[in-house]
Parts: structure tokens; C-alpha cells; sequence
């Protein structure tokens, strides 16, 4: 070939080349819950139908929940970049980030720690621990845990109910307290649980307030206990490389979007666990309500063990600094 003919294909190229349009971002999406759950309902509907409607050819492909990708593998497959994005408790991915088992027994609001800054510690830590970026805290002021039994709980002065010997589903959320208790903690995942209480494995569960209809555990679980304990644990997070890469106006929608999502959830998430409360009690599901000293003990049992277990751990950022913003007796 010719100079003169290269130098023509050389500018060809390059006008071809800045004529077309920049390669569009894609994100995988998954869920730590089956599609059906109630936060992920919302997730779906306030989130992802919202981000994948842009008009900046940001691409955002839902991969599945739990069925595809076991949902404690994947806060791991995250930090290795596997995954773009989950929506997930962040307890479930604790084994790869200390601070992911703080989440839950918070007692100050959302608005304090973002005043505080605390939330600004987590945002550290999932950085530096999962190599993660925190988009949005949905269902803070509605996500709240109660207690479930097959049978009526007896009353204990110790420690609110005695559940001594009882086989109780787990997660390590959970599992401090259940032992507190002298429970057997079971380690059992979400779509076994019905299987769990049908043959017996376990007598009751602790949960996230709604979706238990959603799962048909109401065919078995015939109490409720309150008071309610810890708050939400749900995070959106996104891969931090991921993140790195994309364009600044990427980045800039997805905060929009996410923040968007993080405000409407509490509204959204809680007419799905009020429908999910009215089944219950069609049910026939009954509520056990500790009062006075009962409810004392049983809330003091709760949270004094998990952070009691807490104490214990190694973290990335200053843990005595932390607890102190997102915990006061």
C-alpha cells in the first residue's frame, strides 16, 4: 500500500472512530432474596426499572437472586468484580467484611449516621474490606426483626422468653442472641425453611418483618413475638472498580437514582409488609407481647450478646469509634 494511501485509512479511521458513540457501561444485578420478597419487590420497582429506563445507555441486567447465585457467596463474588451489584442484608456477606455484622443491631437513625459519621465509617470500611461502594440503605425507618415460634413461648425474667433446647433457624445476625437464650441455632437458608418447619429441623425462626406468607411459613408458625429488635440491614452496594469506571455521568444518575430509591422505599416496603401483616393474622398466627420486665430482658438479651460478639472481631476501621455513632444503651 501506497503512503498516501495509508495516511487516508489512518484518517478514516479516526474520523470512524470519533464519530461513534462511547462503549455503554453494563452493570450484573443480583439479589440476596427470591424475587417474590418484598424488598426485593420494591427493589425491582423502584430501582432497577427506574435505572434501566436512561437515556444515557447505562445498561443494568438482572442475573437472578438466591436460585442462580447462593446468596452467601455473593458479597465475595462482588469484591472480586463476578458481580456488578447486589441488594442484599449485609450480614449475610459478614465472613468477607467484619463491619457487614454491625448492620441490624444499629439503634440510631439513618439521618444521625449520615450527621454523625458513622455512615461515613461504613462507607470506609465496604471499601476497604469488599472493595465496595454503599448506593443506598432502603427500608430504614420500616425494616425491623421480630420472633416466630411453632409453639407459645414460656416467660423468663432472664431473658424474656426461654427458648432453652429449642432448635431455631439462624444466621449469624441472630445466632448471639438464640445462644444467649440457650436455643440450638440452625443454620438454614431462606428456601429451606419451609422444609425446615415442616419436618421439624427447627421450632421457630427470627426474621425481617414481611415476606414470611411470601415463603407459606404461616402454615406452620403459629406465634409472633414483640417487642421488635434490631433495623434494616438491606444495603445496595456496587463493585468499587466498577464503579471507577464508569462515566461521571453514570455515576451521577445511579446516586439519583439510588437515593430516589433509598427515599421511597420506607413507603413502598411497608404496604408490602402491612399486606403481608393482615395475612398472618388471617392466619391465625397469634402475638405474644412481653411487657415490663419481660420485654426488658428480652430486648437487653438481644442486643448485649450480639454486640457482646461483635467485641471480639478484627475490623478495618476504628470499631470502638463506630459503635459508639451507631449504638447507645
Amino acid at each position: 500500500m501506497k503512503p498516501r494511501s495509508l495516511l487516508l485509512t489512518a484518517a478514516g479511521a479516526a474520523i470512524l472512530s470519533w464519530s461513534l458513540p462511547a462503549q455503554a457501561s453494563s452493570l450484573k444485578v443480583s439479589t440476596c432474596q427470591i424475587r417474590t420478597h418484598d424488598h426485593v419487590v420494591v427493589f425491582l420497582n423502584e430501582f432497577l426499572k427506574k435505572a434501566q429506563k436512561n437515556d444515557i445507555g447505562l445498561n443494568l441486567r438482572y442475573i437472578g437472586g438466591p436460585e442462580i447465585t447462593p446468596f452467601a457467596k455473593q458479597g465475595g463474588l462482588l469484591k472480586r468484580g463476578l458481580i456488578d451489584m447486589i441488594m442484599c442484608p449485609a450480614p449475610y456477606y459478614g465472613a468477607d467484611l467484619p463491619e457487614a455484622r454491625l448492620l441490624g443491631a444499629h439503634n440510631k437513625s439513618l439521618e444521625e449516621m449520615r450527621k454523625n459519621g458513622a455512615y461515613a465509617m461504613l462507607q470506609e470500611a465496604w471499601g476497604k474490606g469488599l472493595n465496595a461502594r454503599i448506593l443506598a440503605w432502603p427500608g430504614f425507618e420500616v425494616s425491623t426483626f421480630f420472633m416466630y415460634t411453632k409453639f407459645e413461648p414460656k416467660l423468663s425474667k432472664k431473658t424474656g422468653i426461654d427458648l432453652s433446647g429449642v432448635k431455631m433457624r439462624s444466621t449469624g445476625l441472630y445466632k448471639p442472641f438464640l445462644q444467649a437464650m440457650d436455643a440450638i441455632p440452625v443454620g438454614i437458608a431462606p428456601g429451606d425453611v419451609y422444609t425446615g418447619l415442616e419436618r421439624g429441623v427447627v421450632q421457630g425462626i427470627a426474621w425481617p418483618k414481611g415476606s414470611v406468607t411470601k415463603y407459606g411459613w404461616e402454615k406452620f408458625l403459629r406465634y409472633k413475638v414483640t417487642p421488635n429488635f434490631y433495623g434494616a440491614t438491606f444495603l445496595l452496594i456496587v463493585n468499587q472498580d466498577k464503579w471507577n469506571s464508569l462515566t461521571q455521568k453514570e455515576r451521577d444518575f445511579l446516586t439519583k437514582v439510588s437515593a430516589e430509591y433509598e427515599k421511597n422505599s420506607d413507603l413502598a416496603i411497608g404496604a408490602n409488609l402491612a399486606a403481608d401483616e393482615a395475612k398472618l393474622k388471617k392466619a391465625g398466627v397469634k402475638t405474644v407481647a412481653l411487657k415490663g420486665e419481660y420485654a426488658k430482658a428480652y430486648l437487653d438479651t438481644i442486643y448485649d450478646a450480639k454486640w457482646k460478639v461483635n467485641d471480639k472481631y478484627k475490623y478495618t476501621v476504628d470499631y470502638k469509634k463506630l459503635k459508639s455513632l451507631m449504638y447507645e444503651k
